[in-house]
């Protein structure tokens, strides 16, 4: 939802490797959380086959246990972004529309090209969240775990300054950095946000 906000035409949304590279880090970053995956070493396990009770973050993690093999952190977060990028947010979207939050449309036209459309049904839903952003990037509220890896996303794919104003960006990068330094934080949650922002950029240098 908040890389919907570097579109501001609700009917023209073009992503591209940064975002769904961002959105593979995503998913794993959701999956742990749940304790269904765990970063042992540089490798990523499977420590929990269960539904989530969300079908398409079950979708991700279907992708992840029937693998042959376990893989690197890294090699998942680039096996996953590289999934075609309209199927990617296809993914994300329906997610969203499933829990009533907005309706959308995606299309391929001319064979090759995407595109995708949508309409919030719960605009306050995204205002909320804006809200507790801003919370805590300008008036230094401490973010839950949940929120601090959002907000760790958001950094290091620079998505924060959309959800700001101009004039607080650069205090908003250093707030985050902060709060990942802070030590207020359980230590493995600090290293699990870590390892998925060096995956991140690995992966991202590589694709340029």
């Amino acid at each position: 939802m908040v890389s919907l906000e570097n579109w501001k035409r609700q009917d023209s949304i073009t992503p591209g490797a940064s975002e769904s590279i961002c959105l593979a880090g995503a998913w794993i970053m959701d999956l742990i959380l749940r304790e269904k995956l765990l970063i042992e070493g540089k490798q990523l396990r499977v420590v929990d086959t269960n539904s989530t009770g969300d079908e398409y973050l079950d979708e991700i993690l279907t992708i992840l246990k029937d693998s042959k093999k376990m893989r690197k952190l890294k090699r998942w977060v680039d096996l996953l972004s590289r999934r075609h990028i309209f199927q990617n947010y296809t993914v994300a979207l329906k997610r969203l529309e499933s829990q009533g939050i907005l309706k959308f449309e995606g299309k391929v036209t001319a064979r090759i090209f995407y595109k995708f459309s949508y309409n919030y049904t719960k605009p306050e839903v995204k205002q909320s969240l804006l809200e507790q952003i801003q919370k805590v990037l300008i008036n230094n509220v401490d973010p839950d775990s949940e929120l601090l890896c959002l907000l760790s996303l958001i950094r290091f794919s620079s998505l924060y300054k959309v959800c700001i104003p101009k004039e607080y960006s650069k205090a908003a990068k250093l707030r985050i950095e902060d709060l990942l330094r802070s030590g207020n934080y359980d230590p493995s949650l600090l290293e699990m946000i870590s390892k998925i922002k060096k995956a991140y950029r690995s992966t991202l240098s590589s694709r340029y």
